[in-house]
């Protein structure tokens, strides 16, 4: 109250100019609902906020006083942990508090004598958090809880008390409390998605007939209900989870938030609320490795991006500069690390991380918003706006030993290590028993140590220290309890697990919690796209991490496959051993997609698996590229060695195509790869020119780079899959120029060709006089369905189709004729005719002509010199066929069948100078040159294993022949005498592909059966 003094000033005052009014110095104290709630709530036994906004509602308008303190007292029963000035207020301060007494008191930092205005002026408003745990004495909840007497409001310069009614400002006391988990993170529009909602008894008896209410929006992002589970009874200290499964229908950003209560109505948990949710077709989940941080200690934020398009690649894909929201600082110590993803394919993910070191008293908060920009067909898009979970400073905290577990595992202890910052020791902790029905506690379960007393409580475990050390500032401990056995459940579900830690009995009490998640799926997923680059001394592995990505682990043995997998859960440092394998990589809460090993020894052959770790420590099955994972044999690039190899770990026979002094190209499987030539710099030589393109299906063969019309300075791989889907690549990056699924083509296993109109005659120009064209045939089982078609190469537009209705299969690849405007499809006979030579115009698809030559596995080629088609029939007949008339010049049989099934031939045969090579499945590379009377006459024959098809190379005059085998070697074979000069090795014994060579840098490149594509530089040594 004022001074007798100040009454009888202000009452004379009023007297004279206001003559008919009043006045009131009043404040109020508004409890603050949560988003979404119509009533402030807490949990009984449980650490809550609870947002009280004071307002000076004075009327007097001459009044100059301010309301420059104020002071909270807690009814009894309740706890007061803290308190702070809202972040959006912080021109307060505190400036008593007494936890015994449950008061806490705000003061302006304006001081009396302090210019600026202090306090609240008539009609203003300030908001303060209270950390509070309310009392647990009833079995349903309690509403209108108020603060109590003594609680006031003054200016505390001129002494001006306020006054406040109580009774008309409440909030209420809930004995349930809930989380909700929203999963996955990022998804498509109409994606399917999971909301996991762990409900608590926190009272005094049993709650029945507890419901979940459906999942509300936070934002326009609509959330459609589908399905949930039925009402459950929780009892005591017991657990209830809810599944409900929800369809996000439009693109944005939304949270979950979901309220449960009792059917009866007389308990209702506080709203909770999800983290934040990304939908559409470029997505992201901002995460912080860290959420409760100690003042200047570091923090990794991880934004994770992903392309949930089936059809989409996004290029230049980077991250912007986060933005802190809260009241704590934070200092960028690095990041982002990478700066940019150069390539995002169809449902692959990327992660950029960033390091700050974050500081402020203790209850500031820390969270940062970003977002990514990324081109798609070379316009800008934005993705949305993600926020990452909130983080605060604090002095105290606990970290589990376990953070995951599955719920299979029995006798299971788990430590909580209390850490301590503050200013005090800490002499007692006490461990809330979790949900009882989730976690079986073992008998016994809690464990003593030291000088410290256990007592097991009904609720709780506490452990209280015998001398004044207790928990020393700067100092830890490590409580243990072991449990017997975990309730199953049917997704993952998150169970906090809380603690409280006290200083001395007159201080208040301190909470702290961490989360175990009880796990239901056995494996992370996969990292995808796994390869390696072996060099001289070193092995680079590069992956891609998928969305649900935490971590990854590298094991490495020697000869053969790891063959034990790590236990999820665990951590394991570089350099512990796992069966047969060490680890050599590992990391957490990590952007990183590629790790080079340089603890290697060339010439020993290692075999890698990389295994994903999600944020809870599970691991993947490691089974990329397949389960026996991915072979290496690093080796000097001296004496023939190899420059470098290219491991993929699923066969790679096609022959390589070469983009000369810069680079080659070839695939597997449903994959398409791109490696660079460096001839400057053997630390880089080799590496990905791209990130593997998955396509629809898997490729069956290689394939053209071509430029094509308009685009100069460019290529671009004409690709086809068994899927029956045609492309166009970019060969500079691997980015979709265009992919038709439209046409219905089936399976394509043949070698797309093409016809450039910047090489094409004055027929082809008058009729596509802006046009390239590429066609592409099929492999079906049923004649009918098999056809040819031109495509606009730079649209995939369909030009024309030939289908007769008995077409047999296309495996081998069509030759152009651009001189005649011709195109050549060698197919295999079919129940419908035995005509496997067609010849078709190549401008409109008209078939001019067809032969009956055999079976034609192998692509048809022309031989420059003669100026004749060579045709390869599987049954050991070699045809030279007249481009003019189409009739056969010559044949000549030089092998048979091996078996009714098998070709006599291993590759279609290589045209040289008049005559050709032939790779014979008989084990025997033999070439051939016309005699007088223009009939091919065999000039040697070479005994090689399994022999692939063949590349010539004439240098400096010496002109040789190049070819693989299956006893794992590349032979180099002399053109006049066929003598074996020389052989490279890529390992054991297995079938080699076809060589390619670069003449212009002097390198041969070739595939393996068991997964690499190799770079050696030409000649070999004897």
């Amino acid at each position: 109250m004022r001074t007798s003094l100040n009454v009888r000033v202000f009452t004379l005052l009023t007297v004279v100019l206001l003559p008919v009014m009043g006045f009131a110095q009043t404040w109020t104290a508004r409890f603050i609902p949560a988003a979404g709630e119509t009533v402030a709530r807490v949990v009984a036994d449980d650490a809550s906020d609870l947002t009280v906004e004071v307002k000076n509602t004075a009327t007097a308008a001459f009044d100059d006083s301010r309301l420059s303190e104020v002071s909270f007292v807690l009814p009894a029963g309740y706890q007061l942990l803290n308190g702070l000035p809202d972040a959006a207020t912080p021109q307060w301060k505190i400036e008593y508090f007494d936890a015994n007494s449950r008061r806490i008191t705000f003061q302006s930092v304006v001081g009396c004598s302090d210019s600026g205005a202090r306090g609240l002026g008539r009609g203003e408003s300030a908001r303060f958090v209270l950390t509070v745990v309310a009392p647990s004495d009833r079995t349903n909840d309690k509403a209108n809880e108020r603060l109590v007497a003594g609680t006031y409001g003054r200016d505390q310069c001129d002494g001006t008390n306020y006054t406040i009614s109580l009774n008309s400002f409440s909030w209420t006391r809930s004995t349930l409390d809930a989380t909700v988990t929203l999963l996955p993170r990022a998804l498509a529009t109409n994606g399917n998605a999971v909301a996991r909602v762990v409900v608590e008894n926190r009272g005094t008896g049993s709650a029945a007939n507890v419901t979940v209410d459906n999942p509300t929006s936070t934002s326009n992002v609509p959330l459609q209900f589908i399905s949930k589970d039925a009402n459950k009874s929780v009892a005591l200290r017991s657990a209830g989870v809810f599944v409900i499964n929800v369809s996000p229908t439009a693109a944005g950003t939304v949270a979950a938030r979901v309220q449960a209560h009792t059917t009866a109505g007389t308990v209702t948990a506080p709203l909770a609320e999800s983290a934040m949710v990304d939908v559409g077709p470029l997505v992201a989940a901002a995460d912080v490795d860290t959420v409760d941080a100690f003042a200047n200690e570091q923090v990794t934020l991880r934004l994770t991006v992903l392309n949930t398009s089936t059809a989409n690649t996004y290029t230049n894909v980077s991250p912007r500069v986060p933005v802190l929201v809260g009241n704590a600082t934070a200092a960028l110590v690095s990041g982002p690390s990478p700066d940019v993803a150069s390539q995002l394919a169809p449902g692959a993910s990327a992660q950029f991380t960033w390091r700050y070191q974050v500081a402020g008293a203790p209850g500031a908060s820390y969270q940062f918003q970003t977002r990514v920009d990324a081109t798609l067909s070379g316009a800008a898009v934005v993705g949305d706006l993600v926020t990452a979970r909130k983080g605060k400073i604090v002095e105290h905290r606990v970290r589990l030993s376990q953070e995951t577990v599955s719920t299979a595992v029995t006798g299971l202890t788990v430590s909580y290590t209390v850490q301590n910052r503050g200013t005090a020791p800490i002499i007692e902790v006490r461990l809330f028993k979790p949900a009882v029905n989730y976690f079986a506690v073992a008998a016994p379960g809690p464990q003593s140590f030291g000088d410290w007393t256990l007592y097991p409580e009904t609720a709780s475990y506490l452990w209280e220290s015998n001398s004044g050390t207790g928990i020393p500032v700067g100092g830890e401990a490590t409580f243990r309890v072991t449990y017997s056995g975990f309730t199953a459940v049917t997704g993952d579900t998150p169970f906090r697990h809380r603690l409280e830690l006290n200083q001395g009995y007159n201080d208040p009490r301190i909470r702290v919690d961490a989360t175990l998640t009880l796990l239901a799926v056995t494996n992370a997923p996969e990292v995808q796209r796994l390869t390696g680059v072996a060099r001289d001394g070193s092995v680079t592995l590069t992956w891609d991490n998928p969305f649900n990505h935490g971590g990854v682990l590298v094991l490495r043995s020697q000869g053969t496959p790891p063959d034990t997998a790590p236990v999820s859960g665990t951590r394991y440092a570089v350099g512990a051993v796992l069966g047969n394998a060490t680890v050599v990589y590992s990391d957490e809460f990590s952007s990183a997609s590629s790790f080079t090993d340089t603890t290697v020894t060339n010439g020993t052959t290692y075999v890698y698996r990389v295994f994903n770790a999600d944020d809870a420590r599970r691991y993947s099955a490691g089974n990329q590229p397949t389960s026996v994972g991915l072979l290496a044999t690093p080796r000097s690039r001296a004496n023939g060695g190899p420059l470098w190899c290219y491991s993929v770990g699923l066969a790679s026979l096609f022959q390589p195509v070469t983009e000369l002094g810069a680079g080659i190209f070839s695939s597997f499987n449903d994959s398409v790869v791109g490696n660079l030539t460096n001839t400057a710099n053997a630390a880089v030589d080799g590496a990905e020119r791209f990130r593997p393109v998955k396509l629809s299906g898997a490729v069956g063969s290689r394939f053209p780079v071509v430029p094509l019309l308009g685009r100069p300075g460019q290529q671009f791989l004409v690709v086809g899959d068994r899927s029956g889907v045609p492309a166009v690549l970019y060969a500079s990056t691997g980015e979709v120029l265009w992919r038709n699924t439209t046409l219905g083509l089936g399976n394509i296993s043949s070698f797309p060709v093409t016809q450039l109109l910047d090489f094409a005659n004055p027929e082809y120009r008058a009729m596509y006089s802006n046009i390239d064209l590429a066609f592409f045939g099929t492999r079906n089982s049923s004649p009918a369905q098999n056809q040819v078609v031109a495509l606009n190469a730079a649209t995939g537009a369909l030009i024309w189709r030939y289908q007769p209705g008995d077409l047999g299969m296309i495996s081998g690849g069509m030759l152009v004729d651009y001189t005649t405007n011709r195109l050549y499809v060698a197919t295999k006979s079919g129940p419908g005719s035995n005509d496997t030579l067609r010849v078709l115009n190549s401008l409109t698809g008209q078939e001019l002509a067809r032969r009956a030559l055999g079976d034609l596995e192998f692509g048809v080629v022309r031989n420059a010199t003669s100026n004749q088609i060579l045709v390869t029939s599987s049954d050991g007949t070699v045809y030279g066929v007249d481009p003019a008339t189409y009739a056969t010049v010559w044949s000549k049989t030089i092998a048979t069948r091996p078996s009714a099934s098998s070709s006599a031939f291993t590759h279609f045969v290589r045209p040289l100078g008049r005559g050709f090579v032939a790779s014979l499945a008989n084990g025997t590379v033999e070439r051939y040159e016309m005699d007088a009377t223009n009939v091919p006459a065999r000039l040697w024959g070479t005994p090689i294993a399994g022999p692939s098809g063949s590349f010539s190379l004439n240098q400096n005059g010496v002109a040789r022949i190049y070819v693989g085998s299956s006893d794992g070697k590349v032979h180099q074979l002399e053109l006049d005498t066929g003598i074996d000069s020389g052989q490279v090795s890529l390992g054991p014994a297995q079938y080699i592909g076809t060589p390619t060579i670069d003449h212009t840098v002097g390198r041969l490149h070739v595939g393996s059966e068991d997964g690499r594509i190799c770079a050696f530089p030409v000649p070999f040594l004897p």
